[in-house]
């Protein structure tokens, strides 16, 4: 992971939780321990089914058809049928022939029946099967009981489906015979009125329960006479009514006149517009000053009586036709009412003839369906018994078995689910609500600290100094904060130290001490974590020479100085026996080994061991000139390094800042500029990089 200055600082949730797994485990035991005490100390339940299949019924198939409000398809089992398990009809007979209000009492009382009901719907479960199968599943407290019901059920609901029919078939049969009731009284009508018509006509038929007959009638004129009749005295009204308005028109209001009268008279549609412009441009003139005797105002008057005169002699043409017309009509009319007068007694006897033969034949009509309706009423007894049963048990209910281990293993893994859940959530709120250094702003704000560095996450427990290492960038902005920090206070021997365990302290030694030699300065590490002691794993080197002689006074300094593998690094490893050894942190050899390694190298830097639990650590700090604090990120409380650092204080030992160690790191999406081109940097202008960015984390330019 990349913690350059493109690079933010972000929770790393797996080692929050990991962090915090006991609390996960505890909570997962907990949860689940509920679910399996609710799955096996809560009553069991057991369930019982019976099968039921449908039979549609030709009689409720009639009845819908015959009815409006009913749908006709029946192919499908219907959601009526499927409520009817639930209706009071089958459940009401139930209660009361099991006695489940008694059964189901409660101190002593027995329930009502809408409880009852209420309790036993809630036991049933309707499932589909088949298009005409349904299942009813029962669920009660012992499968004797489950057992029963079902069955109960499954009969009950039989009978009401059987009721049903019967009331559908009865219901047919009433509708057939009032039917038949209602045609025997049309047959009887016509019958009555067939005799009426035949006497008034003094038609003798010789078979009046027949069709046969050879009489039949003519057709009529008398209708389309009296229609002509009718449209010629229109006609001659209209006339009459035109030639009068004609005789009283004014020609003041000649234009509306005319149009009222609809006379569609091409002269007067011609004429009318220029006679009505003239007078409108006499009546300007005349408003405009000019008097009648004006040459204008009488050119204008001629015009006008001339149109006048014209349209007057339209009108008198117009009124002489109208009167041809009114007198061509009225002679029409005498000669149609002559001719309708004289066949009028014979056309008489022919409609009285047609509308005898009209009954008659509706007579015959009705008694064709009053026939049909007594065969269907006949009939319906014997349709109603070759139907079938609505409704049959396919499959009893017979044994009855448990949902225990069903829902069990489902409560289980829902309490599994949720425990696990539940844990990871509150360890994550844990880590949210703890006191440990969560951002650089903690260090700097909260600790009163500068911020060194923050090194990324490194997965790897023992890492190899030696290669390439992927915090190496971060290391080197260490080592060029570290150095600044150190020239203010003039140290060149440090001590590396943390407040807890586990903080990975050596680690930043000696990645810190490979900084400084490839710097090219002469670096010294000294292992003084004498009881675990790590420096010769990452380089490599054997343990078996190492501070922990010098003390005891079994070797020299330049023996127990060995070769790190990297130029200008060298190492005192902790030694291979660090008994007794621990208790000469306060001689003078230590003091000793201090000042030799002051003249002999640039720079020294103790590994020390965590401050809490151990006293030799504060020793070999009081030694060092300035101390680093190595804190991993949400790992320990803010206050362990406050106390690190007051104890450091104490001794009067410089505290140079805090590496802030195993961080989670994210890095940002870098901003590419075409327009610039690129170049390799020099070293010079790599350190000053570097250095700029050291100083941006100093300042927590780059926190979050």
């Amino acid at each position: 992971m990349n913690a350059s200055p493109d690079a933010t600082l972000h929770l790393d949730h797996w080692r929050i939780i990991r962090g915090r797994f006991g609390l996960v485990i505890l909570v997962f035991i907990l949860t689940l321990g509920g679910a399996a005490i609710f799955t096996y100390l809560s009553p069991t339940d057991y369930v019982a089914s019976a099968t039921i299949d449908l039979q549609p019924a030709k009689t409720q198939q009639a009845a819908a058809q015959g009815s409006t409000a009913e749908s006709t398809e029946d192919q499908n089992l219907q959601a009526s049928q499927l409520q009817a398990a639930f209706s009071h009809e089958v459940l009401d007979p139930v209660i009361q022939q099991l006695d489940l209000r008694t059964k189901w009492s409660q101190n002593g009382e027995s329930l009502s029946l809408a409880s009852a009901y209420d309790k036993l719907s809630l036991m049933v479960i309707i499932d589909v099967l088949a298009p005409h199968s349904i299942r009813i599943n029962v669920q009660g407290r012992s499968p004797q009981e489950a057992t029963l019901l079902a069955n109960t059920i499954a009969q009950e609901y039989i009978n009401e489906q059987t009721l049903q029919q019967e009331a559908t078939a009865k219901k047919q049969a009433d509708r057939l015979q009032n039917e038949v009731r209602l045609k025997e009284t049309t047959v009887s009508n016509l019958f009555a009125e067939a005799s009426r018509l035949r006497t008034a006509a003094g038609y003798v038929d010789p078979n009046p329960d027949s069709s046969d007959t050879s009489l039949r009638p003519e057709e009529s004129t008398t209708p389309a006479s009296e229609e002509k009749v009718n449209d010629i005295q229109a006609n001659i009204a209209n006339l009459k009514t035109r030639l009068d308005a004609l005789d009283h028109l004014k020609f003041d209001n000649l234009a509306q006149s005319t149009g009222l009268l609809n006379l569609n008279d091409p002269v007067l549609e011609q004429k009318l517009p220029l006679y009505q412009n003239a007078v409108a441009e006499k009546a300007r003139l005349l408003s405009s000053g000019l008097g009648h005797n004006h040459p204008e105002v009488r050119t204008i008057q001629g015009q006008i009586d001339a149109i006048e005169e014209q349209i007057h002699q339209e009108i008198t043409n117009i009124r002489k036709g109208l009167s041809a017309q009114l007198a061509s009509a009225q002679n029409n009319l005498v000669t149609i009412e002559t001719n309708l007068s004289a066949n009028q007694g014979g056309q008489q006897r022919k409609e009285a003839n047609a509308q005898y033969l009209e009954v008659k034949q509706r007579y015959d009509l009705a008694q064709g369906a009053l026939a049909t309706a007594k065969a269907k009423l006949t009939s319906a007894p014997t349709e109603t018994s070759k139907e079938s049963n609505p409704a049959v048990i396919s499959k009893s209910a017979t044994t009855a078995w448990t949902t225990e281990s069903t829902s069990g293993a489902l409560n289980l893994l829902v309490g599994a689910a949720s425990g696990l859940l539940l844990g990871v959530i509150l360890a994550l709120l844990a880590g949210s609500l703890d006191s440990s250094i969560k951002t650089p702003q903690d260090v700097e704000k909260r600790l009163g600290l500068p911020l060194l560095a923050v090194i990324p996450t490194d997965n790897r427990r023992v890492p190899e100094i030696n290669r390439q290492d992927q915090n190496d960038e971060e290391y080197r902005l260490l080592k060029t904060n570290v150095q600044a920090a150190r020239q203010r206070v003039a140290a060149s021997v440090l001590a590396v130290v943390s407040g807890g365990s586990g903080e990975d302290s050596s680690t930043t030694t000696a990645s810190l001490a490979k900084a400084y030699a490839a710097s090219g300065q002469q670096t010294l590490v000294i292992d003084a974590t004498l009881r675990r002691p790590t420096q010769h794993k990452f380089f490599g080197i054997d343990n078996r020479i190492g501070f922990s002689d010098y003390l005891r006074g079994e070797k020299s300094f330049d023996e127990i100085i060995r070769d790190s593998g990297t130029p200008n690094l060298f190492i005192v490893t902790g030694g291979s026996s660090p008994a007794g050894a621990m208790k000469l942190f306060a001689s003078l050899k230590c003091v000793e080994l201090v000042n030799t390694a002051k003249e002999w190298f640039d720079l020294v830097i103790f590994d020390c061991p965590p401050i809490r639990g151990s006293d030799d650590s504060l020793i070999i700090c009081g030694l060092a000139e300035a101390a680093i604090i190595v804190a991993q990120h949400r790992r320990y409380p803010r206050s362990m390094v406050v106390k690190t650092k007051d104890a450091l204080h104490n001794l009067g030992t410089k505290v140079l800042g805090v590496v802030l160690n195993s961080a989670y790191m994210r890095a940002r999406k870098k901003k590419i500029f075409p327009s610039v081109a690129a170049r390799k940097r020099s070293k010079n202008e790599l350190v000053a990089a570097e250095f700029q960015a050291a100083s941006s984390r100093l300042r927590g330019d780059d926190a979050y």
